[in-house]
């Protein structure tokens, strides 16, 4: 090949590929094509974290799995997240307008800037979707955080379930010395344990059933509000060398928010706090009705909403679970509560109690469930796709956990135990197909039963309880002071 020739190729080629790379800035993409709209199936709604629809998650009502022969359920004791609820107060102040600004600008993007990606666009039906949006407002901060109508329905159909499945329990009118109910003080906990004392007993039986009242420092069921280890614990996530804040700066994850800002015709990209907003009114409008299309989920496709659902796990993964060395010594308390009363063959059959998502995760690691080999990290997205812990399928709306005691014809274990979490059976290796010697059942858990939980629930006289002492000395110091000084 002659020098002129040569030179010739190499000019050919520069041009060819200042072409291509000319097309590419004029004709964008993002990401797969995906219309909303037009996918009935919608998958993506069963991995949108701790607000999926208990609906989408639950086990089925025609599973046999608690049919044990030769055994009869004697006793339930259950845990129980609220039912699908309102936003709180501070998303319901910024998210209206936050969304409409949004909004507007996505549909100026494709009407007028035409900055849309050629390829991954969003497709015009649901374009209308978002155009048609409008917030509601009878949504508003007098009602943040109350149960809805779902929410409600989640908790009344759960105990319509369970009273089919353990006919045998639950086959008593009410009756104080048999039932045993307690809910946290929130109004979405409290219309939670209504909805299920009225899928039990009938319309209107929460009229005349009461709840056992909350203890000041409720440490059964909300532990972690009472514990300044585990304040610090989740301030110390917020660290910039946290596996979330590090998957935060990963290239998977700066990436997606990069395809999320180009589908939507933005030339830079949108802020965490933007992609937020609408994940969270999509994950709200999906669980609160359920057959319809949320438009803001239509900005999502469904491998983004996977990458969200990890980000959310190492939040979870190192606030409530196994990421952080403390979380099952919180649950210490309830543990004990549960192996005391399966353990007794008199005294109530039916405990229920209604809570939140972060004593269903901290309990779960209490008993070893749904533990995976190697951590979340954030540099494992990819090998930790098939985890056992999805918060998705742990602690959607209305999660809960239900140990359920069997009399059986057994002459050496004629007591036997069942965990189910969310209506299906926990399979421990320590158990035959999820049905559990209660004899094991007492050695497993004996770490917590023989502690003194005291002691043991946010460290006891280590570290946590030295700092509420220190906390209270400066505090008293710096009362004192300020009195001298004001003399």
């Amino acid at each position: 090949m002659t020098r002129a020739c040569r030179l010739l190729w190499i000019v050919s080629i520069t041009l060819c590929l200042a072409a291509v790379q000319l097309a590419q800035a004029q004709n964008p993409r993002c990401c797969e094509d995906y219309c909303y709209s037009r996918d009935h199936d919608r998958s993506q709604a069963k991995r949108f974290a701790t607000k999926t629809s208990y609906e989408l998650i639950h086990g089925s009502s025609s599973s046999r799995e608690h049919i044990v022969p030769n055994c009869i359920p004697s006793k339930l004791w259950l845990l129980s997240r609220h039912g699908t609820r309102l936003p709180g107060k501070k998303d319901i102040q910024v998210l209206p307008q936050a969304l409409n600004n949004l909004r507007e600008s996505i549909l100026d993007n494709y009407d007028n800037r035409r900055t849309a990606p050629d390829i991954g666009r969003m497709c015009a039906d649901d374009l209308d979707l978002l155009r048609s949006w409008r917030w509601d407002r009878n949504i508003s901060v007098e009602y943040e955080s109350f149960l809805t109508d779902q929410g409600w329905s989640d908790l009344k159909l759960l105990a319509r379930r369970e009273k089919d499945r353990f006919n045998e329990v639950f086959n008593w009118p009410y009756d104080k010395q048999r039932y045993l109910f307690r809910h946290t003080k929130s109004q979405r906990t409290e219309a939670s344990f209504k909805a299920f004392v009225e899928g039990l007993f009938g319309d209107g039986a929460y009229n005349f059933i009461n709840a056992e009242p909350e203890p000041t420092d409720d440490t059964l069921l909300k532990p972690y509000d009472f514990c300044p280890a585990y304040d610090a614990n989740k301030d110390k996530n917020k660290q910039p060398d946290s596996e979330l804040n590090k998957f935060l700066r990963s290239r998977i994850y700066l990436q997606t928010l990069s395809d999320i800002s180009t589908r939507l015709g933005f030339r830079y990209n949108l802020s965490n706090d933007q992609i937020e907003a609408m994940w969270d009114i999509c994950r709200y409008e999906q669980a609160w009705h359920l057959q319809q299309y949320s438009p803001w989920c239509s900005v999502f496709t469904k491998n983004q909403v996977n990458i969200l659902e990890y980000k959310e796990d190492l939040r979870y993964y190192y606030q409530n679970s196994y990421g952080y060395e403390k979380s099952a010594d919180l649950a210490c308390y309830a543990v004990n509560d549960m192996v005391k009363n399966l353990g007794r063959s008199d005294g109530q059959q039916v405990i229920a109690y209604f809570t939140h998502e972060a004593e269903i995760q901290i309990f779960l690691t209490a008993l070893g469930a749904k533990k995976d080999r190697d951590s979340l990290r954030a540099e494992n997205y990819y090998a930790m796709q098939n985890r056992n812990f999805r918060s998705s399928e742990l602690t959607p709306f209305a999660a809960n956990l239900a140990a359920v005691r069997y009399q059986c014809a057994d002459p050496v274990e004629p007591v036997k135990v069942i965990f189910f979490l969310n209506e299906k059976a926990l399979m421990f290796d320590w158990c035959r197909v999820g049905l559990c010697d209660w004899s094991e059942v007492v050695r497993r858990y004996e770490r917590y039963t023989k502690a003194d939980c005291a002691k043991m629930y946010c460290g006891g006289s280590g570290a946590s309880s030295w700092t509420l002492c220190w906390t209270t000395m400066i505090g008293i110091v710096l009362t004192i002071a300020v009195g001298l000084l004001q003399r």
